[in-house]
């Protein structure tokens, strides 16, 4: 049994298919593309099910790539049974995608979801939407599981039965349907006729397989004569036709319970104006360096004593016991690798991705989007391009994946320039705390940040001008503010910091012991002396720097925890300046992305674009860095 899962944007699709297969979800690109597809293998009712969710859509019809993507995979399958979430409390565009299933004849089961919500605004006659309807539908609360197993119960009972719903269209678009379903003689479609024929009214030429000859062209004249007669596109008013369709059925089965606006909804209204949403943000993006600041040096201060006091003179001891020159450079290896992941990642990352589910939880960043579209519109983009470098604060590599929001490519590769060169993703902004903001203050640490903030715009005038692109419109779902679920805010948070320690730590913990072992035989100096005159002279930094430079190629966290490796204390203020820190984190945190970041802009944009994007970015990198030590020096 196949189960094609789809839905909305942010209607608890995701939530859904966890509750259905658990963690056993195998992911997958979709040929041709980057978008990935989940698949989990089930068993319901003692028989097998492979259940698959697709990225979320708002129609079966172009768009974004990933919604292209999701609208084709169920135009090309056969699905025993399509599995659609509704968000009780936004229902329109959700009846407005059943309505297009409906009409193309695909089985269809309704999951409506978040209820909990949905009953404390009003009544909702769940019976009576499905008799419209004339699908089964099984109301949902699915972060705390309410209604998943009588949704389980209602998938391996399912017998399909054709809905009798129709949209009613304009009377030209009616007559439109009549006309090409009499053209059609005895032939037969994939499709039921009317839902075919509507499909390619809108001008979607996937559904032409199997009309008569000449019937496309016929389509056409008619798309063309109703543009003439309405002075509108006719898939603008066929949209027009489905979401007053589903505004009239809402009418029907809701009944709004008459109440003041809660404390939520007047923070939400806020939260949007730029009078108070301005300095909302202001105040919010303050807590948050300010808290990573205090509390991450705090937590660091404390992991690293009580670090020191347990281990003591164990690691000096075992390499005296190893004996010679590899004894003590493993030894000290082994002891730097794990006192700088204790530095890093539990005091800045882990506190990071903390406060990052705690605001995606909350509600609040789809605001922000919102909040700063027109000033992003003034720069030649718009807010919906705010998401992939929300997401790049995180990590650079889901944010490169999340450009896929975006439906013009020379947008996506705009954004992507700015997420590399001026968006220090989880571990940059872990080396600018760590270094410049745990030793210099908070005010070194805003200095690089209205830095990044400057080549934001710079580079966003720039390239918009240089590739001649128009900005296109915002399109988004603001979800309530909801206070943030303990559950969901520490899944998201162990997901994201276990990658660290899967992978991060070995890699920290090799380079590690390779560097000590190379120091100790006297390799590392081939490569330090060298370079001196550009480390030193250049950029006013420890000639040994340029190596924690060359491994950040390799993950960037590596840069700052190889700083007490190779200069050999975790105590950095002591052999280092702040306007040094200054320097070695305004380089970093624009320099070149990792080999990461590198090889999903490959797959994304191709290689020359991507080259071109990395030697800009080291370019960029060090020449602030050079500027920056020489005001640092001889200026102030």
């Amino acid at each position: 049994m196949e189960i094609l899962l789809v839905g909305n944007p942010n209607v608890g699709k995701s939530v859904v298919f966890n509750r259905l297969t658990g963690i056993g979800a195998i992911s997958s690109n979709y040929p041709g593309t980057t978008v990935e597809i989940l698949k989990g293998e089930v068993l319901i009712g003692g028989k097998p099910a492979t259940i698959v969710d697709l990225p979320g859509l708002y129609s079966l019809s172009s768009g974004a790539e990933d919604q292209m993507v999701a609208s084709r995979m169920i135009l090309r399958s056969t699905p025993d049974l399509v599995l659609v979430v509704a968000d009780a409390t936004r229902l329109e565009p959700g009846i407005v995608l059943i309505s297009q299933l409906i009409e193309l004849g695909f089985p269809v089961l309704v999951a409506l979801n978040m209820m909990d919500v949905a009953r404390k605004r009003g009544d909702l006659d769940i019976d009576v939407l499905s008799k419209v309807l004339g699908v089964p539908i099984v109301p949902t609360v699915a972060v705390t599981g309410e209604g998943i197993d009588s949704l389980l119960k209602a998938i391996e009972n399912y017998k399909y039965q054709r809905s009798g719903f129709q949209v009613r269209y304009d009377s030209h678009i009616e007559a439109y349907i009549q006309v090409l379903c009499r053209s059609l003689g005895d032939l037969r479609l994939k499709y039921p006729p009317r839902g075919a024929f509507i499909k390619l009214l809108e001008g979607e030429r996937s559904f032409s397989e199997g009309i008569p000859e000449g019937t496309w062209e016929k389509v056409e004249r008619l798309r063309q004569e109703f543009k003439e007669e309405h002075d509108e596109d006719l898939e603008v008013h066929v949209n027009r036709d489905r979401y007053g369709e589903a505004g009239r059925i809402i009418t029907q089965v809701s009944t709004p319970k008459p109440r003041e606006r809660t404390l939520g909804q007047k923070l939400s209204d806020l939260t949007l104006r730029p009078l108070t949403g301005i300095p909302i943000l202001l105040l919010v993006l303050a807590g948050v360096l300010a808290s990573i600041i205090f509390i991450g040096g705090l937590l660091e201060g404390a992991l690293i004593g009580a670090y020191t006091d347990l281990v003591g003179d164990f690691f000096i001891d075992l390499g005296s016991a190893m004996g010679g020159d590899l004894g003590p450079a493993v030894a000290s290896g082994l002891d730097l690798s794990i006192q700088a992941m204790l530095a890093l990642v539990i005091p800045y990352i882990l506190l990071f991705y903390l406060i990052l589910a705690l605001l995606e939880d909350s509600g609040y960043l789809p605001r922000v989007v919102v909040l700063l579209d027109s000033i992003m519109h003034r720069i030649g983009l718009h807010g919906q391009a705010l998401i992939p470098m929300l997401v790049g604060m995180g990590c650079n590599v889901p944010a490169i994946l999340a450009t896929r929001v975006i439906e013009s490519r020379r947008e996506k590769l705009i954004i992507a320039t700015i997420i590399v060169m001026a968006v220090p993703c989880s571990a940059q902004m872990a080396i600018i705390v760590g270094t410049v903001g745990n030793f210099g203050g908070l005010i070194y640490v805003v200095a690089i940040l209205l830095i990044l903030l400057t080549l934001v715009v710079l580079l966003a005038l720039l390239l918009h001008r240089a590739i001649k692109f128009e900005p296109g419109s915002l399109m988004i779902e603001i979800p309530d503010l909801t206070v943030p679920r303990l559950e969901n805010v520490s899944r998201k948070t162990y997901m994201r910091v276990k990658e660290f320690f899967l992978i991060a730590f070995p890699i920290l913990l090799v380079g590690s012991l390779v560097l000590e072992v190379l120091s100790a035989y006297g390799v590392l100096e081939a490569i330090v002396e060298p370079m001196a005159f550009f480390t030193e002279g250049f950029l006013g930094l420890p000639a040994v720097i340029i190596i924690a430079l060359i491994f950040g190629i390799l993950r960037k966290e590596m840069s700052y925890q190889l700083l007490i490796v190779l200069l050999g204390t975790a105590d950095l203020a002591s052999v280092m300046t702040v306007d040094q820190f200054f320097v070695f984190a305004l380089v970093m945190a624009t320099f070149m992305p990792c080999m990461s970041t590198l090889a999903a802009m490959i797959k994304e944009y191709g290689v020359k674009d991507s080259l071109k994007v990395t030697i800009a970015s080291i370019a960029l990198a060090f020449s602030l860095g050079g500027i920056a030590n020489f005001l640092l020096t001889h200026v102030f």
